[in-house]
């Protein structure tokens, strides 16, 4: 009979209440029932918008880009000149209560575009970060040389595509390449034009025929052949890679993205000795810009049984770009090679893919990296210099609680549970799974308590969980903003980041010591053991959603050998189909917990909820972009 489990206090399974929106006229737009323009009695308020180059780092002045704020709906810019306050562009006098759309272009990067929200609130603030992709002018700039020559109105056409490029205009790029290819489509250099319209886009699989045939009229043009190899790369075709980039370092030895290219293609062919070489040479030539290519080099090196040296790489790399996507996994990897056992194969250490972006791990963790970073060594991308209104968003996350702890008392789910247990000499168990009928009940029993009770498989008792150790009422977490239990922590604002692309205020907290501690326990057989929990949560900077968030144990608890526990909970908005309502439910919850010298890792997926009452099957709005769970 099982007698050990981890408990989150709270509500399992309910985040915060979306509120509904608010809308208000905004200049520009016709009022209702008139002919003309309203802008009396409108409250205003202000957008800042921080311009970010894909490192995080602040996008340099010097190139002077265009911003503009464009009320959703419509094509006309606010006539708003904006001022610089700080790292940030500020638009002053903005009607508040609508969603507008920040539109940026500067030289040599692909345009942006961010979604901002005002609050309908008088002198209302909001915020933006504009991610700018650049254009690959390396590739995108030099006309390949050869006896290849374009008649004047294909040249015409083909400089104009160039230019749309170089503003990241894809659309009007491709117009002007496939009037050049009409006119000449035996000209290596059009054909290499028009894949580049589909390239810059990662549009792979479009971009390679037009540059296979770019290849195939004039073999000797570097810049087509490490497009091409670019493309093959991408779609995973490391021979194809191979043959078309080692072509192009024969031709041009100066290219240091060819030699990663190459390093690369090399390493997902498992020879590891011309991925060293290749990854180092881009190093040598293309120096700081070439930093990536470490990643490669590291993974080459370890390939080749040199982990300590590939240790090393993997330092560097996380030393130098603190703010890479990539910067985690390299202190991840770097760790495994100085504490994995020498039998372990390399190949199931280092997961992820050297491509564009390294690819979360998809398989059971091995015992060394069985979890992920303390939420206090990880240092997640922001914005520190963004006014961070924390009294506001704190209310604001608690009125949401409130609501929906007053509103929603009683509702069902499924679950897909899996446990993954270590053992202490690192052979991994069997996984558990099994899949569950979820019902909650949730009652405020007083202003200062919540009663939550869970069941699982109509009705049967909680002890049915699968594993040898439970965790329970996890995607509870999102409730410390609730005031029951939000005063008995500390808070801190560490600036304006982002989640799935959406702008999030990053908000630290802790237990007080001098504060009743109600958050999570571990309860044994005889003993029940509080457990002061620290965490990090990702709180959008438009609703106030709890979009993520991730806790961690403040210290060990000596007592019981519990060294480590870990929660990550991902939430998405449900929609309950008829009944006009919409809440943020957890739907990706992970718990680690590291208990008398085992590792343990729970596994639930959430999805077809219903209300209790009206039994309204859901509907899941994923986020623009972000990528869908699978069900």
């Amino acid at each position: 009979m099982k007698v050990e489990a981890l408990r989150v206090f709270g509500s399992p399974l309910i985040a915060l209440l979306v509120s509904a929106a608010a809308f208000a006229q905004v200049p520009g737009a016709p009022a209702p029932g008139t002919s003309g323009y309203s802008y009396a009695l409108i409250p205003q308020g202000t957008i800042i918008v921080y311009l970010r180059t894909e490192d995080g780092q602040p996008l340099p002045q010097k190139l002077r880009p265009m911003i503009a704020v464009v009320p959703a709906g419509s094509n006309a810019a606010l006539g708003i000149p904006p001022s610089m306050v700080g790292e940030g562009w500020q638009f002053a006098g903005v009607a508040v209560g609508a969603d507008y759309e920040v539109r940026v272009v500067a030289e040599g990067y692909q345009p942006g575009r961010e979604i901002v929200r005002l609050p309908n609130v008088p002198g209302a603030s909001s915020e933006a970060i504009v991610f700018m992709h650049p254009v690959d002018q390396e590739i995108v700039f030099h006309r390949p040389t050869g006896q290849f020559a374009l008649a004047p109105k294909a040249a015409k056409e083909i400089q104009a595509s160039l230019h749309d490029l170089q503003f990241g205009k894809f659309p009007s790029a491709q117009k002007h390449a496939v009037k050049a290819i009409q006119i000449a489509p035996e000209n290596p250099y059009v054909q290499y034009v028009m894949g580049m319209t589909y390239l810059l886009k990662q549009q792979w699989k479009e971009a390679k025929p037009y540059l296979e045939q770019s290849v195939s009229i004039d073999p000797r043009q570097p810049l087509s052949l490490t497009a091409l190899g670019t493309a093959r790369y991408a779609l995973g075709e490391d021979a194809g890679a191979v043959d078309v980039l080692s072509k192009s370092v024969q031709l041009d030895a100066t290219s240091w993205k060819t030699e990663w290219l190459l390093g690369a293609s090399y390493l997902g062919e498992s020879k590891f000795l011309e991925a060293r070489d290749h990854a180092d040479q881009a190093l040598k030539i293309g120096q700081e810009k070439a930093g990536q290519a470490r990643l490669v080099l590291g993974r080459a090196l370890a390939g080749l049984g040199e982990r300590e040296a590939a240790a090393k790489e993997f330092d560097t790399f996380a030393s130098r770009y603190p703010n890479d996507p990539n910067a985690a996994k390299a202190m991840e990897w770097a760790k495994l090679m100085r504490t994995a056992p020498e039998q372990t194969p390399v190949s199931s250490l280092l997961v992820g893919s050297t491509s564009m972006a390294l690819a979360p791990p998809v398989e059971v963790p091995p015992r060394a990296k069985w979890a992920p970073p303390d939420i206090d060594d990880a240092k997640p991308f922001v914005v520190s210099t963004a006014t961070c209104p924390l009294e506001q968003i704190l209310k604001s996350a608690g009125r949401n609680a409130e609501k929906l702890v007053s509103t929603l008392q009683e509702f069902t789910a499924s679950e897909d549970f899996q446990a993954v247990e270590i053992k202490p000499s690192g052979e991994l168990k069997r996984p558990l799974q099994n899949s569950f009928s979820y019902l909650v009940f949730i009652d405020q029993v007083s202003p200062e308590a919540l009663a939550v009770a869970e069941y699982r498989s109509e009705g049967t008792s909680e002890a049915q969980l699968p594993g040898s150790l439970m965790d329970l009422g996890v995607p509870s977490l999102a409730l410390v903003f609730h005031p029951t239990v939000r005063g008995n922590l500390e808070w801190k604002c560490e600036g304006l980041g982002t989640w799935n692309d959406e702008p999030a205020w990053v908000l630290h907290f802790q237990q007080q010591p001098s504060r009743p501690n109600v958050l999570a326990s571990f309860s044994t057989q005889s003993k029940h053991y509080p457990l002061p929990l620290k965490g990090r949560a990702w709180v959008s900077e438009k609703e106030s959603q709890v979009l993520h968030l991730e806790s961690d144990l403040v210290k060990e608890v000596q007592r019981i050998d519990l060294k480590r526990q870990h929660f990550s909970i991902d939430y998405k908005p449900v929609v309950f189909s008829g009944h006009n309502t919409e809440l943020w439910l957890p739907q990706i919850v992970d718990t680690y917990i590291q208990y008398k010298g085992r590792f343990f890792h729970n596994y639930h997926r959430f999805s077809n909820f219903k209300l209790f009452s009206v039994a309204s099957e859901q509907k899941i709005d994923y986020p623009k972009e972000a990528s869908k769970v699978e069900q």
